[in-house]
């Protein structure tokens, strides 16, 4: 009973998270004026990573509720397109995003193509995806702990573990 109440309260927390990208990437993208099409193309990638994770938690979810779903072999490989669009999610607008303080640009030191350009409020549009770095980030940890959980399930599910099988069966011991 522990480790399922870990395992929703990770699914709940995913579509949490899920929820607040999926509102700040909206925004961004709502308020988009004039973009690099560079630019764009990689707002609308995290748009992309949080559609998918909407269908992962959800998923997710409803495999507590309905046993077809539950099957370790339908939710491992979920996860892990999970895990890979939020990490090269996170890693493409953290990338693009670079180290800087949101209040106080320098238009002199950041590039033409710099990802927060193109809005009318440059600050607010770096803090939001500032913001959505973070979140996609978080959704990445989250989901490897999913995917841990899942391919622990998975091992248990085909019996390939590595301690049973060094045990021997009852069969084996001489009385």
């Amino acid at each position: 009973m522990g480790i399922n109440l870990i395992k929703m309260i990770l699914r709940c927390v995913e579509l949490l998270i899920t929820v607040l990208l999926t509102a700040i990437i909206g925004n961004v993208i709502a308020t988009n004026v004039n973009a690099l099409a560079i630019n764009t193309a990689a707002v609308n990638f995290i748009m992309f990573v949080a559609v998918v994770s909407w269908l992962v938690s959800i998923t997710g979810i409803l495999s507590f509720f309905a046993s077809i779903l539950a099957n370790p072999m339908i939710l491992l490989p979920l996860d892990a397109a999970a895990i890979l669009f939020t990490m090269i999610g996170g890693i493409v607008v953290s990338a693009k995003l670079r180290m800087v303080d949101c209040g106080d640009i320098n238009e002199k030191k950041l590039p033409n193509d710099w990802i927060a350009w193109g809005s009318h409020s440059d600050e607010k549009r770096c803090r939001e995806l500032q913001a959505g770095a973070v979140f996609t980030w978080f959704l990445f940890l989250t989901y490897a702990a999913s995917f841990f959980f899942s391919f622990r399930d998975a091992r248990e599910h085909v019996g390939g573990s590595f301690r049973s099988a060094s045990r021997p069966s009852m069969s084996q011991i001489g009385v």
